[in-house]
């Protein structure tokens, strides 16, 4: 278990700066919190730069939640400097969830602890450059933050060692261990890049991305992966920040309304926001592009469906979703859809009306449940709309077409497609 009850970090009186140098480091540490983000910013760089392992990382999550705990580094760094007190259990937290992650991911000790290292040595470059240091009063001060900072190393190797550790022992089912961190070398991989996959991703799949809430431990988020393996049948998952990837198959007969059925089910569980399920998949290769869909899918599925479910299937969304990589396109082509209906498209339920009536494939009854109106209100609606569009509706193609625009407008209106895409 991680030693947050030893006695690794605690400070030694003899150790503790002047008041004038504590008083000095508060200032700096107040000064700093606004430059948290581009101090993480740095060290990530030099982690590319000098750790094989983390130069290899191109998926967005898994660098995402390399920033997330660089910046929470550099928050207890500043909150050890401006107290002056050793960092709590409760403050070192975000840094021993993020060890323990490093295991699932398939990033080694080795590279995980030079990486602290080196984040160490970039606050520690960025605590000197601090003019006031040049004073000749503060010379003789500089030996006791010194051994404040490595005290502050010494209780950060060993609480991350622990964690990491006692992690790797904690995954005793080798076997599953194994094809997780494979799975992660497969998703992690750069385009174009060929890597052999086990053979479970040579039969069809899907991968599916289940989307948690934040600060979830790694209990919980293996707790999902669980759910995954028993709902879906997935035996290759591996864990995110705030993600569960899963290579789910598809097997003969079920199909992937299956899945989406069973995907349902794992929505419903404690922690879990949204489901997405990327296209369909046969190979290494292919695993990689269906992650990518899974990921754009359950990250704009509730702007373009706009309904409060928690599934998004990326066969229903992907046209949306490519014509959404194109803004200035996607706006022409939401003008052209809805020209049709004129003035009528501003009425506040002209729109939810006919994406629910043509998503239901022209069932009244289903609509008007899910606009939780009567039926007859629903009707009523219709033959305004048909009196505006003519045989608009009674057209397949041009129904679709304007599914498809009703969702982009809500997309591009929301401004997901510039954040969520650009990723």
């Amino acid at each position: 278990m991680a030693s947050s009850g030893s006695t690794a970090g605690v400070v030694n009186p003899g150790r503790v700066p002047s008041s004038q140098a504590a008083r000095l480091l508060r200032q700096i540490a107040e000064r700093k919190a606004a430059e948290a983000e581009a101090i993480a910013a740095t060290m990530r760089s030099i982690y590319a730069d000098e750790i094989p392992a983390y130069r290899r990382i191109t998926d967005p999550a898994l660098l995402e939640d390399v920033r997330f705990v660089s910046e929470d580094l550099v928050r207890v760094w500043l909150s050890v400097l401006g107290t002056g007190q050793p960092p709590s259990a409760t403050a070192l937290r975000p840094l021993v969830e993020g060890a323990r992650r490093r295991v699932a991911q398939g990033i080694d000790l080795h590279a995980l602890l030079r990486a602290y290292r080196v984040g160490l040595r970039v606050m520690w470059h960025d605590l000197m450059s601090a003019p006031e240091w040049r004073r000749p009063s503060l010379q003789v001060e500089l030996g006791r933050v010194a051994e404040l900072a490595l005290d502050y190393a010494d209780r950060i190797s060993t609480e991350i060692a622990a964690a990491y550790v006692d992690e790797l022992a904690r995954l005793t089912r080798e076997r599953v261990q194994q094809r997780s961190v494979l799975l992660e070398v497969i998703l992690a991989a750069p385009e174009g890049e060929s890597v052999d996959g086990p053979r479970e991703l040579e039969r069809p799949h899907v991968v599916v991305v289940v989307q948690v809430a934040g600060g979830l431990t790694v209990e919980r988020l293996e707790g999902v992966g669980v759910a995954i393996e028993g709902s879906l049948e997935a035996t290759l998952w591996t864990i995110r920040h705030q993600s569960v990837i899963a290579a789910v198959p598809l097997r003969p007969g079920q199909g992937r309304g299956h899945i989406l059925e069973q995907a349902r089910v794992v929505a419903a569980g404690p922690g879990v926001l949204a489901v997405g399920v990327g296209g369909d998949a046969r190979g290494a290769r292919e695993t990689r592009h269906s992650y990518r869909e899974a990921v754009d899918t359950v990250r704009l599925g509730t702007a373009l469906a706009g309904d409060g479910r928690a599934v998004y299937d990326f066969q229903e969304f992907a046209s949306a979703i490519a014509v959404a990589r194109q803004p200035d396109q996607a706006r022409r082509f939401v003008a052209t859809a809805l020209s049709p209906l004129g003035d009528l498209a501003r009425r506040q339920w002209a729109l939810p009306t006919l994406e629910a009536y043509i998503a239901r494939q022209g069932r009244t009854k289903e609509t008007a449940a899910a606009l939780g109106v009567h039926q007859n209100t629903v009707k009523y609606r219709l033959r305004e709309l048909q009196e505006v569009s003519g045989a608009l509706l009674a057209d397949p193609e041009r129904a679709s077409a304007l599914l498809l625009a009703v969702r982009l407008r809500r997309l591009l209106q929301s401004g997901a497609h510039e954040t969520e895409l650009a990723r």
